[in-house]
């Protein structure tokens, strides 16, 4: 062998044997994070694969809550065990998020999001009505939900909801070039760079969200290492970028969606700009907000003073006040279920 040949051939070992190391070091984390960080309520076979599932309380309606695009359960924070005091609560992750089991037989657009869940409810026993919460892209999904079984919906929250009108060019630049890391992360994750990335302390990603997450209440920052733990699955990257590649598709599902009808709605909408979002995103994105008021003549929006994007997490009191309202507003109505 020539020296060139030699040096091919030392290389390809020592790659072939990192590649080893890096997908065996990723196994065993992964064991070992699913043991430091158990579920929650329950696994839920709804057909091959399982949801997660944690309802708490006791009560009727029942709350249903949907997190936002690529976010689990978890980033509720403290709004779910709050409403667990006047009623009961379900909280689930869609495939592939959280704790659920990946879903890739289809992409995972809004209606997919939509007929799993209602698969999940029927299978867990959780039976109607319910008043429905979703922030983000879980309003979108609620929204659809609401729409197809509105015989079993008796209240909406929106929590700064997607709109279907809301992309722009540059939006859709900015999601083409996301979806690029986000095939690289999940390459990554397969073989345990991005967890080694990660216990280094050196991926920005998982920096910026720890340092976000100090201004919470402790109980919300003591999430962070059981968020973290998700992202260093290989099916977690797969799912976001199937979602986000599918966010078109989802819009388009959205605008089926004329009218709820009657349908008690509030509409939360954030009130603190993000300095890093132009003034005039910003106008459009609550005049959308605003918009989706429309949706019910039963409505009424609330402006999170104090709020980003992250409403639950900045003030969890309006999410649990308008389920609360919604509620008592049920109650006056002599709506009653037993």
């Amino acid at each position: 062998m020539t020296i060139a040949e030699n040096l091919i051939v030392t290389g390809l070992g020592i790659t072939t044997i990192g590649l080893f190391a890096g997908i065996v070091y990723q196994a065993v984390s992964e064991a070992i994070d699913r043991r430091r960080y158990p579920p929650h309520g329950e696994l839920v076979d709804i057909g091959g694969f399982r949801l997660h599932l944690n309802c708490v309380g006791q009560g009727t309606p029942t709350v249903v809550m949907d997190a936002g695009g690529g976010a689990p359960s978890i980033t509720w924070g403290l709004v779910p065990s709050e409403i667990a005091k006047f009623t009961r609560v379900c909280t689930y992750d869609r495939a592939g998020l959280g704790w659920s089991d990946p879903n890739f037989r289809t992409p995972r657009t809004s209606q997919q999001s939509v007929d799993e869940l209602h698969k999940l409810l029927n299978k867990a026993g959780i039976e109607p009505p319910y008043i429905l919460v979703g922030h983000s892209l879980g309003g979108a999904n609620m929204r659809l939900y609401a729409s197809q079984y509105p015989k079993d919906v008796v209240g909406l929250v929106l929590v700064d909801s997607v709109h279907e009108n809301q992309m722009t060019s540059d939006a859709w630049r900015r999601i083409q070039r996301q979806l690029w890391l986000y095939q690289v992360m999940r390459i990554a994750n397969q073989v345990g760079v991005l967890r080694l990335i990660g216990e280094l302390n050196l991926l920005p990603m998982l920096k910026d969200i720890k340092q976000e997450t100090q201004k919470y209440p402790s109980a919300v920052q003591a999430l962070f290492d059981t968020y973290k733990s998700y992202c260093y699955r290989p099916h977690y990257w797969a799912t976001v970028y199937s979602e986000r590649a599918s966010i078109g598709k989802s819009f388009e599902q959205l605008q089926t969606v004329i009218s709820l009808g009657e349908l008690p709605l509030i509409v939360l909408i954030q009130g603190a700009k993000d300095p890093q979002i132009s003034d005039e995103r910003f106008q459009k994105w609550s005049s959308l907000q605003l918009d989706l008021t429309k949706l019910s003549s039963n409505n009424q929006h609330i402006i999170a003073e104090n709020s980003g994007h992250l409403v639950p997490l900045d003030q969890p009191e309006l999410v649990i006040s308008a389920v609360h309202q919604l509620i008592q507003r049920l109650s006056t109505q002599r709506i009653f279920y037993d």
